[in-house]
């Protein structure tokens, strides 16, 4: 498994990991941005790209997990754990947040595990589906 910077060249196998990028939307611009900025980041297994993620830095200053998508197939497998794990090595402030939907409960069970805590709900964001907020407190000074 390599973690590495996401290039130009990933994106259709990006966009074939995250099925709401399966046609030309909001999705995939965001993709373009973050995979422009430096921000993706991607997860390879036997030189497939089966995972990626985003960092950004625009929650209120912090470093916040704005994207984290692992192929079906390849879950369960420590892919997400490492893209997690990899962006609180590059964050570069104290805190690292994220959210999910609370429908989301694998990914609220990874959040568990790698020792974020609850830090808010914002409702009206998904319609019946609210918006769990996670904080993790990053070691050292940043």
């Amino acid at each position: 498994m390599e973690i590495r910077d996401a290039t130009q060249s990933d994106m259709p196998a990006i966009y074939a990991v995250d099925h709401m990028a399966a046609d030309e939307g909001s999705r995939r611009q965001h993709i373009r941005e973050w995979v422009s900025a430096g921000h993706a980041i991607v997860v390879v297994v036997d030189s497939v790209v089966v995972g990626y993620a985003a960092l950004e830095y625009n929650f209120f200053g912090y470093g916040f997990i704005a994207m984290l998508m692992v192929d079906k197939a390849s879950r369960h497998k420590g892919a997400a754990t490492a893209l997690i794990s990899e962006l609180e090595k590059r964050c570069k402030t104290d805190k690292l947040f994220t959210s999910t939907n609370e429908s989301n409960k694998p990914m609220q069970a990874l959040m568990q595990s790698m020792s974020y805590e609850p830090s808010g709900t914002v409702y009206n964001l998904d319609e019946g589906d609210p918006e769990l907020f996670y904080v993790k407190r990053l070691e050292g000074s940043r």
